[in-house]
């Protein structure tokens, strides 16, 4: 079996290859504490709800020219979407309530109206990490990717080895290699092997799931043989 080393390709290919996936949840329920930075997904052409779990969103900041907003005052939500609905461009914002300010950052694309749930958390395992907070989510996207992509170990993240397999179809073999663990943030490392007698081409959007917010491909096609890797960032859960 051939193992494709990474190539430096792959780091000009970063803003490419970071690209969020369709959601298949109607309702996204992001964990946040004050001064965090999360990542949500909203619908290109039709309004998102966005809400805190247990506040009023009391003060909105952003820059008003790239969307357009109503405001439910009576229950402290609005309704957000891109002012162009061919937009791919992130948002920014920041939500205030009465416990904390969180900043957003909000990937459009195209799916249906959704909805968004801030859960606030004084918890601070619970918190960003450093590099979370050093500036936009999509930065630490990309830190971590090159961070997995050397193989190196940021100093506020976890490294588990692990030797795990995974089925994905017939003649496909998917084999955890390495794990980075941050405060609701996992990066894997993945080999993603051609284990059967015909050539398998996939693209990004195949590997996504509900929680995936990046997926790095090195090799989308591979002969009978081959091996590539496959790097995946996801929200943490409480069972990693």
């Amino acid at each position: 079996m051939t193992l494709l080393k990474p190539s430096p390709v792959l780091l000009l290919l970063l803003p490419l290859l970071l690209s969020v996936s369709q959601p298949a949840a109607a309702l996204q329920i992001l964990d946040a504490g004050d001064g965090g930075t999360v990542l949500g997904k909203i619908s290109q052409k039709e309004v998102t709800r966005i809400s805190f779990e247990r506040s009023r969103i009391r003060k909105i900041t952003g820059n008003a020219g790239e969307f357009v907003l109503e405001k439910d005052e009576e229950k402290g939500h609005i309704f957000i979407r891109p002012v162009s609905p061919e937009s791919t461009k992130p948002i920014n914002l920041f939500l205030t309530s009465e416990r904390s300010t969180v900043a957003l950052l909000l990937q459009p694309v195209d799916t249906p109206s959704d909805t968004i749930v801030i859960r606030e958390t004084r918890d601070p395992m619970k918190s960003p990490t450093r590099m979370a907070r050093s500036g936009l989510h999509v930065r630490t996207l990309k830190n971590l990717l090159l961070a997995m992509a050397g193989d190196a170990l940021p100093d506020d993240m976890v490294v588990r080895e692990s030797g795990q397999e995974l089925t994905l179809w017939p003649g496909v073999r998917l084999t955890l290699q390495r794990a980075w663990l941050g405060a609701g943030i996992v990066g894997e490392k993945y080999q993603l092997a051609n284990t059967g007698r015909s050539d398998v081409n996939l693209t990004a959007r195949d590997l996504y799931k509900p929680g995936v917010m990046a997926v790095s491909l090195e090799h989308a096609s591979l002969h009978p043989g081959d091996a590539t890797n496959l790097f995946v960032i996801r929200e943490r859960q409480a069972h990693d």
